[in-house]
């Protein structure tokens, strides 16, 4: 998920540079053109957007603000248009830009955003096209002809970089829930485990309560699939994700770490309790075999537990710390917990 994160961040840069280039070159040649034209304060505003711009490229590309400097990129450009549209020396063919104004807020600031700054940028368009360049000389139905189609074209560029911008959020969500996904077991996966303890180790911190990591290992799990085959080791790894999400609660987090091995956190709870919470999970697991066919095969678990504060406060100490106890709890012959 954070990987998932970075390239959508990495993408944005992409396109804020290639537009701080493009915006540089633009704005250096229409500083020109205005200038000859004598519309010097458009032509001022041109330079120093154009300074602007590539001062942009070069800190783009490191910035930990970038959504700050987009705003600060992209609302002074949506300015500029409008003031450039307003002038009397101006062509009606400035519009064209105004269409841009869509593409670019919903790529740079997202749906939720780039919806509003759009409507509100779009809306001035049109109201300062109406202003500059709608002829009273000319019929009511030629001016209703222009207008509408002024309005309805703004309003179809921004239909579809809203369905586009909408459709490109739910495919991400999805790759980032399926890049999330054991496959086999349906479960969160170690890259979710991560991006989960960023969450639940900031409410902790912030809200002084207890968390609890559990590593959970299999009992002779090796053994399933030697005697039995993958197939029925699979099938038994299933049935054990199963029983485990069922016995936690829905404010605990459950994780397939990897192999047979599956990691916990029981939140708002202290270690005591969260030690008794796992031991009835094991006895219960224990008094629960996994059956297929005419297979019937007894599964126990060993545990190992590492508390948020005491036993470290980021993820690899308390990974480490868990997983000596859990090494302590085969040790001891497995079936077993170990949490102090």
């Amino acid at each position: 998920m954070n990987n998932a994160l970075v390239q959508n961040t990495k993408y944005r840069r992409d396109i804020m540079r290639a537009l701080a280039l493009f915006t540089f070159t633009g704005g250096l040649l229409f500083c020109t053109l205005n200038f000859i034209r004598g519309l010097y304060f458009l032509a001022a505003l041109e330079l120093a957007y154009s300074l602007f711009s590539i001062f942009l490229w070069f800190i783009i590309p490191k910035t930990p603000h970038l959504s700050r400097w987009i705003l600060w990129y992209i609302i002074p450009f949506f300015i500029v248009m409008m003031f450039a549209l307003s002038l009397p020396a101006t062509s009606d063919a400035i519009f064209v830009w105004v269409l841009t104004i869509p593409l670019l807020a919903y790529l740079l600031l997202g749906r939720r955003l780039g919806f509003w700054v759009s409507l509100i940028f779009i809306f001035l368009g049109i109201i300062a096209y109406h202003l500059r360049f709608i002829d009273s000389s000319h019929s009511f139905s030629l001016n209703a002809a222009i207008s509408i189609n002024i309005t309805l074209s703004a309003l179809l560029v921004m239909i579809i970089a809203h369905v586009y911008e909408l459709n490109r959020d739910k495919n991400e969500n999805r790759l980032i829930e399926l890049a999330g996904t054991d496959q086999l077991t349906g479960l969160p996966n170690r890259m979710k485990l991560d991006t989960s303890f960023q969450h639940i180790s900031s409410l902790a911190k912030r809200h002084k309560i207890d968390f609890t990591l559990i590593l959970i290992d299999i009992d002779f799990f090796k053994s399933i699939n030697d005697q039995y085959g993958h197939d029925v080791g699979d099938e038994a790894l299933c049935y054990i994700a199963n029983f485990l999400n069922k016995n936690v609660r829905e404010s605990d987090f459950l994780a397939r770490f990897g192999g047979e091995e599956f990691a916990l956190f029981i939140t708002s709870t202290e270690p005591n309790q969260a030690n008794q919470h796992i031991e009835n999970i094991r006895e219960m697991l224990s008094q629960s075999p996994f059956l297929n066919g005419d297979i019937t095969i007894n599964i126990t678990l060993s545990a190992g537990l590492a508390t948020y504060g005491k036993d470290g406060t980021n993820l690899e100490s308390l990974l480490k710390k868990a997983d000596e106890r859990l090494y302590q709890a085969k040790h001891n012959g497995r079936n077993c917990i170990v949490f102090d």
